[in-house]
């Protein structure tokens, strides 16, 4: 089923797992055709695609991995072009490395990282979000 944020118990989970090393989340992104902003929203009728209103959620996680408590950072970007095997209907993927799972818990109850979530929701049509530990 298509989802676009953690059900609460795959983020208890997340959160609650004793691994303290360092992740890299695999993004595999689905942007919807128009963004679809809340009619409170400031971007509300603008006209922007769902890959314009990702790219505005993107540059606030980026002002974001200047802090340290937040950690994050980008590792690669790029518009999905083909399979050589399997099927699928992704537009991009995106891998973001953090210091510990902790780091990314941080950042998403971050007041900062609440402000820019509308541009992601706006944008998002779906996603995959895959954990890795480098090393392991």
């Amino acid at each position: 089923m298509p989802a676009t944020q953690p059900t609460p118990d795959q983020l208890q989970r997340f959160a609650r797992e004793e691994y303290d090393g360092p992740i890299v989340m695999v993004n595999l992104l689905k942007f919807r055709d128009r963004a679809e902003y809340a009619s409170s929203d400031p971007e509300y009728g603008d006209g922007a695609s769902g890959r314009d209103a990702y790219a505005r959620y993107a540059a606030g996680v980026m002002e974001l991995s200047a802090d340290p408590n937040i950690g994050i950072q980008p590792i690669y970007t790029a518009p999905a072009h083909d399979f050589l095997i399997g099927e699928g209907d992704w537009d991009m993927v995106a891998l973001a490395r953090y210091p510990s799972r902790a780091h990314m818990v941080r950042m998403m109850s971050d007041p900062r990282y609440g402000k820019i979530l509308r541009h992601r929701a706006a944008g998002l049509f779906h996603q995959d979000l895959i954990e890795t530990r480098p090393g392991s």
